[in-house]
This record gives structure tokens, sequence and C-alpha cells, in this order.
């Protein structure tokens, strides 16, 4: 089998490869021309601009940011989960009681609460543990590995219970039940 069938014939047209004679690489530029990154013949390359492109991108803010839904508790619960994110991760969002679509009975607070966490301000393990007055529930809705982080906090600090996953190509949205860790302290 020839693989180079073509290459030679004049007839076929086109530009030559650089390895049947052409005068240029295969990115068009012709001998002695340098490279983006500026090595070859020319100038040095910018040293800030190569180091640059070297560092691993982070990811942009809206990829490191997940959106919390606390809710089906009392304000003390929501209040629990949310002062572990708040420690966890500092500079999240205030958060930002919503009026729940369904009526709630007698004695429910028929509140969500709405926070956006930012995965890339995440501070170093704690160890904190918190015990919510009754059960929470926290659905988590962003791209994949935040959301798993913010999964990974919320169940070092609380007992999880895992109630459900919807998986989309780059986003996971996970929904908890948090309840207090047997290891937990009491209230004081």
């Amino acid at each position: 089998m020839d693989v180079n069938h073509g290459h030679e014939d004049p007839g076929r047209g086109g530009v030559p490869l650089p390895d049947t004679g052409a005068m240029v690489d295969e990115h068009g530029r012709p001998p002695g021309v340098p490279s983006r990154t500026g090595t070859g013949a020319g100038a040095a390359a910018d040293p800030a601009r190569v180091d640059a492109a070297r560092l691993p991108e982070s990811p942009p803010a809206a990829e490191a940011e997940v959106n919390v839904l606390v809710s089906h508790c009392d304000r003390e619960g929501a209040e629990a989960v949310l002062g572990v994110l708040a420690e966890a991760f500092p500079g999240m969002t205030p958060p930002s009681p919503a009026p729940a679509r369904a009526a709630a009975g007698p004695g429910a607070d028929p509140s969500i609460w709405a926070v956006t966490v930012d995965v890339r301000r995440r501070v170093p393990d704690t160890g904190l543990r918190a015990r919510p007055a009754s059960p929470v529930r926290a659905e988590l809705d962003g791209a994949a590995e935040p959301v798993r982080q913010v999964r990974a906090v919320l169940e070092h600090a609380f007992s999880g219970e895992h109630l459900g996953t919807v998986s989309g190509e780059h986003e996971l949205q996970v929904a908890l039940r948090l309840t207090a860790r047997a290891d937990a302290p009491g209230p004081a």
C-alpha cells in the first residue's frame, strides 16, 4: 500500500508537504520564522507570557459555583447547614429566603434558603460538626466536581442520606437529607 500516493503528483495540485520539499513547516511558517512562544531565529519569548501559558487554568467562576437550596426544615436547621457552608466556603452569597410555592402546614416554616458557593474559596477542614434541630433537605446543583466538594463538606459535618442524583453532560444535581451525626456535640 502506497501511503504517499499523490504527494509527488504535480497534476494533483495543492501545497507540497514539508517532507516532500515544501518551503514551509506544518504550521505554514517559512524556515527561520519563530513560533508563537519565540523559539527559533527571532527574539526571545516574553517570560511572563510563557509562564502564564504553562499555568493550569482555573475554572471560570460559573464552573466553580454550586447552587444550594436548603428546605423542608425550620430556621434553626437551615442556619446549621448554612453556617457550615459559610465556614467552609468564605465569601459565599448570603442566604436569601424565598417563599415556598406549596402551602406550608401549621407551625412549618414555608421557606427555602438559597445560597451560591464558590468552591475556589474553600478553607481547609475545620472539623466542624453541626447538629440541626430537625432533618434538613439540601439540593446541590452545578458542575460535577464542585458539587462533589460541597457534598463532601456537608457529609463530613452531618449525617447525609442520599435522596437522588441527576447527571447532565457537565452538571450534577444531588439531593441530600442531612441529620445530626452521632458524634456531633449536643446543643449548648
